[in-house]
């Protein structure tokens, strides 16, 4: 999850193109956009900012919101929550927001998302930790490569693959359901073509 922050003197008029860097594969990145009256003698009300466009990597929760009143120096953030999509060769994506009040004054605002894939292989703590019955495991990985996840009991027998095919870069997320097992600790192993990592987990009644 990223966090972008930019913000927006509602008195000024286009803003330039500002660019972000995403991995593919990740959720609830956030792009926060804080509001600012500079104005030191009038409100401004019901104030809409709006996405006008549809990236095709990024899914928002919501593509509107609204600010009722920004009283004269005052700041207010409206948050948008997105997830970028795992598409092949995908190189950036533009969203481009509207940003109007109440007597239709309009100001613009443009986001670039570049995605860049992660640096290194990379398996994350399962979480929840303990966990009772499910719990989801976060991998990352640089570039198309076979991938295998298993799960292992305390003993090293091997309990389950939850995956086992070929990737593209980015990260991912894998469910793991215990539901059968008995509580106790276990193992997940992160297979790829020249990596093996492994780390522990605790099933709890």
């Amino acid at each position: 999850m990223k966090k972008i922050i930019f913000c927006l003197l509602i008195t000024t008029g286009l803003y330039a193109q500002t660019v972000y860097e995403v991995i593919p594969g990740t959720k609830s990145n956030e792009i926060a956009l804080s509001i600012v009256n500079e104005s030191k003698t009038t409100d401004i009300e019901k104030v809409t900012v709006a996405l006008t466009n549809n990236p095709k990597g990024i899914e928002l929760q919501w593509k509107e919101g609204k600010i009722e009143k920004l009283k004269k120096g005052e700041e207010k953030e409206i948050l948008f929550t997105f997830d970028a999509k795992r598409i092949p060769n995908a190189k950036k994506d533009t969203l481009r927001f509207n940003i109007t009040d109440k007597f239709g004054e309009r100001w613009e605002k443009e986001i670039v998302i570049e995605y860049v894939l992660p640096k290194e292989f990379k398996l994350e703590q399962n979480y929840p930790n303990p966990f009772n019955p499910t719990t989801t495991i976060t991998f990352s990985i640089p570039n198309y490569s076979r991938v295998v996840l298993k799960i292992f009991d305390i003993l090293g027998r091997e309990i389950k693959v939850l995956t086992d095919g070929y990737f593209d870069g980015g990260e991912y997320k894998v469910e793991f359901n215990a539901n059968n097992l008995s509580s106790g600790v276990y193992f997940y192993q992160l297979i790829t073509n020249n990596t093996r990592r492994t780390m522990k987990m605790i099933l709890q009644e």
